[in-house]
């Protein structure tokens, strides 16, 4: 008896989740698709029904993984009095350093993904521009907004990057998620 369309989907959406956070936690390359599956509680035939390949599948998962980030990011602005500071503030922060897996995609998987599959570094530079833009759009940032944002972007994720690089001096690394925060205020022209 097959399956219906919305058990079809559920199932889709399962594994989607399971892999975005795996992805992010462990790196694309650590995570097996028979891996995926037992933490999605499927068995590792059925991964085919859902999608081309690994590859397919990390695509979208960096899609949808800076969508989610871009949305939460806007949501913050637009209570925030400040946004640039206040997106800064939720960015460069411990819970980000620490919970990757519920994080920016970019920042956890950036440089894996760079050296990745031709279909993955494709994902990866159009979820890099579409981030770049959404921070624009998000941010009050003056009349260069697109490379302002673009170099605010870059600080950003090379924080959290510096920041988990350095997890194993806890003291170092929250010294670099607060430099880091104060000096992309400054550079956005927002002192805390």
């Amino acid at each position: 008896m097959p399956l219906s369309k919305e058990h079809k989907a559920r199932t889709r959406e399962r594994i989607l989740k399971e892999a975005g956070a795996l992805f992010r936690r462990d790196g694309i390359d650590a995570v097996s698709v028979p891996t995926l599956m037992k933490q999605a509680g499927l068995t590792h035939g059925g991964f085919y029904a859902h999608f081309a390949s690994k590859d397919a599948l990390v695509a979208e998962v960096l899609e949808r993984a800076q969508s989610a980030t871009s949305e939460y990011l806007k949501g913050v602005a637009r209570h925030a009095k400040d946004p640039v500071a206040a997106v800064i503030d939720t960015y460069v922060s411990a819970l980000h350093r620490d919970r990757p897996e519920d994080g920016c995609a970019v920042a956890a998987l950036g440089s894996e993904a760079a050296r990745g599959e031709p279909l993955t570094k494709r994902q990866i530079a159009q979820e890099l521009r579409k981030a770049v833009e959404r921070l624009a759009e998000t941010t009050e940032l003056g009349p260069d907004r697109q490379d302002d944002a673009l170099a605010l972007f870059a600080g950003m994720v090379g924080a959290v990057v510096l920041a988990r690089a350095s997890a194993g001096e806890a003291e170092f690394s929250d010294h670099v998620l607060e430099v880091c925060r104060e000096r992309l205020k400054k550079m956005v022209g927002r002192q805390a």
